[in-house]
């Protein structure tokens, strides 16, 4: 992993675990946690890898209910916040490179998550087949990222109207794409709930559609699911959202036989 990427996220990580809050933004809870519930299914007494876990409010979520979740994240000051917020220490939290897993074994998880990170690594083919590594033989991954179609992060953006005085959102007028083809690394700003600039951008890589997906394939993974969720609540906050897809959510199983 690049050790930009590690500075990054260690600069910004107080900023970070405070717009998660523990719990995630209404993006991840009202459209995108739900899919990959749905997509993972029963997690009790499972062996779960959540992979670039962040400050671990997923990793708390699962192991509350009866995974036994370990989380790797590059960021080592991302895994301190993570450590502290887990007073029951139900999770084991490590810092380490998901595109080298170094001591983790082979075949040693049911489960493996990896939620809105492999956008921000250059090294997402060997994530990937790092992935497969510690699967079981049938086991599952799910994989979510910002849908590289629609992707603002990238070389999309929408054409704004004005400010919604009820949702305090910008009504969408229409998404606007170019270069979808130009697949290169972008820096962006992420903001505060007070609306302030985090201190560092953050690396975003875009890629299309047909190479994440063919990556998936090429690591020895078999791709059963693919989703573009919406929110499961109606609510005008999520206008844009209803409109086109926010995310990608892809489920992969490792071959009982590979």
């Amino acid at each position: 992993m690049d050790e930009k990427i590690k500075e990054q996220w260690d600069i910004n990580s107080e900023a970070f675990a405070e717009l998660i809050g523990g719990k995630g933004t209404p993006h991840h809870r009202s459209i995108l946690v739900p899919c990959i519930e749905r997509l993972l299914g029963d997690v009790n007494r499972k062996k779960m890898l959540d992979a670039g876990c962040g400050e671990g409010y997923l990793s708390l979520r699962f192991a509350k209910k009866g995974a036994i979740v370990t989380g790797v994240d590059i960021s080592d000051k991302m895994i301190s916040i993570a450590r502290a917020a887990d007073t029951e220490h139900i999770v084991n939290f490590q810092a380490g490179n998901i595109c080298n897993l170094e001591g983790l074994a082979d075949e040693e998880f049911d489960l493996v998550i990896c939620n809105l990170v492999l956008l921000n690594v250059p090294c997402y083919k060997e994530a990937l087949i790092e992935f497969h590594r510690v699967l079981k033989k049938g086991g599952t991954l799910v994989v979510s990222i910002v849908h590289p179609a629609f992707n603002f992060y990238g070389p999309g953006s929408w054409e704004m109207g004005e400010k919604d005085p009820q949702t305090k959102r910008r009504k969408g007028l229409y998404f606007k794409v170019d270069n979808y083809f130009d697949e290169k690394e972008y820096q962006r700003y992420w903001k505060k709930r007070s609306g302030e600039k985090f201190p560092r951008p953050i690396s975003f890589f875009h890629r299309t559609l047909s190479n994440y997906l063919n990556a998936i394939s090429n690591a020895g993974l078999v791709i059963d699911r693919i989703e573009e969720p919406l929110p499961i609540v109606e609510d005008e906050f999520f206008e844009r959202e209803r409109r086109i897809p926010f995310f990608l959510v892809v489920r992969a199983r490792r071959s009982a036989n590979s």
